[in-house]
C-alpha cells in the first residue's frame, strides 16, 4: 500500500513539474513603449531628479537630454530583434 501511495505522490509531483518545465519564458508580457511615453516618462525622471537638486534647467534642456536617452535605448545591444509573437 505504501509504494502506490508513494508512486501515485511522485506521479503526481512530476505531472505538475511538467507545466512548469513547458512554461513561455519569452519578454511577451513585457510592456512596450511609444516613443512619447518613453519621453513622457524621462520628462518626469528629469524634472524630479531637477527639482530634488535645487537646479534650474529649461524645459528644452530636459527635452534634449530626453532625446538623448531615447536615442540611445534605440541601440541598446539587449534588444537586438523585436520579441517574437507566440500565441498565447
Amino acid at each position: 500500500m505504501n509504494r502506490l501511495l508513494v508512486s501515485w505522490l511522485v506521479a503526481g509531483v512530476v505531472f505538475a513539474g511538467s507545466g512548469w518545465a513547458l512554461a513561455d519564458d519569452t519578454n511577451n508580457d513585457r510592456p512596450i513603449q511609444t516613443h512619447k511615453q518613453m519621453m513622457h516618462d524621462c520628462m518626469a525622471k528629469e524634472k524630479a531628479k531637477a527639482a530634488s537638486t535645487g537646479q534650474t534647467t529649461s524645459t528644452e534642456q530636459l527635452k534634449q537630454v530626453c532625446r538623448d536617452k531615447v536615442k540611445s535605448y534605440d541601440n541598446h545591444p539587449s534588444e537586438t530583434t523585436a520579441p517574437p509573437n507566440n500565441p498565447g
